[in-house]
């Protein structure tokens, strides 16, 4: 089942480390590994698929695009699942059952936060980033938490507050981890040429390499800024800015 987490005053958020967000990241993509391993198969799998059905033409192409927005969100719902509401049933079938309830606001969401951050980027760049660094975590608090869609964005906006900075360096570092990836995907596709088949075969090393970082980088930030800053993290803490005592 899906931990309820209630919004209640909006307190004082602790300093965010991005050292332990990293860290973060690590520890539950390890501790989660066989399931993650599996969502993304599928979806790299699925990605595929769909490369191959753009060769269909401009239905084909509509169709792929639609399809794969829609298994891309349904993809980053269950790394949230798995990451952040410590549902006990991790199997693709409990998986889906609880996400299916959300599944529609997750993808509302979704959709405003990219619509909002491409119209950004159009403005001179910054506010896309802006909107970027203030929706990051909209969609594990559509997932985790009892918020409709506007509110999911408005209290993304509130863990956000107070660590702006930090969140947009975190981002900076993730982005640049995901280009590495994309380059070495890129690489490694690269003997196989740029025909139908090569196509497939490009999009699924690309999906397999780029999109366990786009999911598990909001969910591992989402769980840092919700942590209450009293508990210690599992493997150590990770939330300390400075010197002991300091």
């Amino acid at each position: 089942m899906l931990a309820t987490v209630r919004w209640g005053p909006v307190l004082p958020t602790p300093p965010l480390s991005l050292d332990g967000v990293l860290t973060e990241m690590r520890v539950e993509a390890l501790a989660n590994r066989s399931i993650l391993i599996r969502l993304t198969l599928l979806l790299a799998s699925a990605s595929a698929l769909l490369a191959l059905a753009q060769s269909l033409g401009p239905f084909g192409q509509a169709v792929a695009f639609g399809a794969s927005i829609f298994i891309g969100v349904v993809y980053a719902g269950m790394v949230i699942l798995v990451l952040c509401s410590k549902t006990e049933d991790k199997g693709l079938p409990g998986l889906w059952r609880a996400l299916s309830p959300v599944l529609a606001k997750l993808v509302w969401v979704s959709l405003i936060v990219a619509a909002g951050v491409a119209a950004g980027l159009l403005l001179l760049i910054l506010p896309g980033i802006i909107i970027l660094i203030l929706w990051i975590v909209a969609p594990p608090v559509a997932v985790v938490e009892e918020h409709g869609i506007f509110a999911s964005l408005a209290r993304s906006r509130e863990l956000v507050r107070g660590n702006g900075l930090r969140v947009f360096l975190f981002l900076l570092l993730l982005a640049m981890m995901i280009f590495l990836a994309a380059m070495i995907s890129a690489l490694l596709a690269l003997p196989f040429g740029t025909g139908v088949a090569g196509s497939a075969i490009g999009t699924f090393i690309f999906s397999a390499a780029v999109n366990p970082l786009t999911a598990v980088g909001p969910a591992a930030l989402y769980n840092c800024l919700t942590r209450d800053p009293t508990e210690a993290p599992a493997s150590g803490d990770l939330t300390e800015t400075g010197p002991k005592g300091g």
